[in-house]
């Protein structure tokens, strides 16, 4: 054998060993890629009544809700997933009580997530989360209040109350800091500016004569924090089915 021959010879066998081992390489990293980052099945849920969607401030200062529901596939399988909505300049991105969701997934992670309405939602996953989530009975805005007021009372502690009290057609929600917890008001202010522009849109649900709610957040000695009005000319825009 040629010297020629021998150079061709080894620079295949070189070729063909390098094939033999990339394949499994490659067929590991589309495995690998699969499981974790293409679609595998659509999920539905809803955001359930009393679900707490106060955001949290993360390392960097960003603001964060994590949500963490029992949602159903078109075939009305359960699975439970978690998820976290990072808060947008316009706090437009919060899921309020109330709120149906298509939850997208992979084998492994939660892809996607978007609100949409009751009606889109696939009938077997449809009858799963309405045997798992109990929607509040027609209530007047006073017996509204009385109950959001029964339900913020988690958050109640010894420098802060809270409470939900009607006026004419509106609600206000009222957190009351001891006076050396301004501080802490102050932060709170901000955290729950966008979760009250979400509530917004629950509350109407629940009371439909509800034409507006306050958020008022104040000191114990009413030194007024913040305060602000969030009515029906707020725009929700959820995202609907194709």
């Amino acid at each position: 054998m040629t010297v020629k021959k021998k150079r061709k010879t080894g620079c295949f066998v070189l070729a063909a060993a390098a094939v033999i081992v990339l394949i499994p390489l490659v067929l590991l990293f589309k495995r690998y890629y699969d499981y974790r980052y293409v679609l595998d099945d659509y999920y539905y849920t809803v955001v359930p009544y009393g679900y707490d969607i106060t955001p949290y401030r993360d390392v960097q200062g960003g603001r964060i809700t994590e949500y963490e529901l029992v949602c159903f596939n078109a075939d009305g399988e359960k699975r439970e997933l978690t998820f976290m909505v990072f808060i947008d300049a316009h706090n437009s991105n919060l899921y309020p009580e109330g709120t149906f969701l298509r939850v997208s997934v992979s084998k492994q992670f939660v892809l996607g997530r978007r609100a949409l309405d009751e009606e889109t939602v696939p009938e077997k996953a449809r009858e799963k989360i309405k045997e798992s989530y109990t929607e509040l009975d027609p209530l007047s805005i006073t017996e509204y209040a009385e109950v959001s007021t029964r339900r913020l009372a988690a958050k109640n502690t010894p420098s802060l109350a809270v409470s939900c009290v009607s006026d004419g057609s509106s609600l206000i929600y009222t957190y009351s800091y001891a006076a050396g917890a301004r501080e802490l008001a102050e932060v709170s202010a901000d955290l729950l500016d966008p979760v009250y522009l979400a509530q917004f849109r629950a509350d109407k649900k629940a009371v439909p004569e509800l034409t507006a709610i306050f958020l008022e957040i104040k000191l114990e000695d009413s030194t007024i924090i913040f305060s602000q009005r969030y009515d029906t000319r707020i725009e929700f825009d959820y995202e609907k089915e194709a």
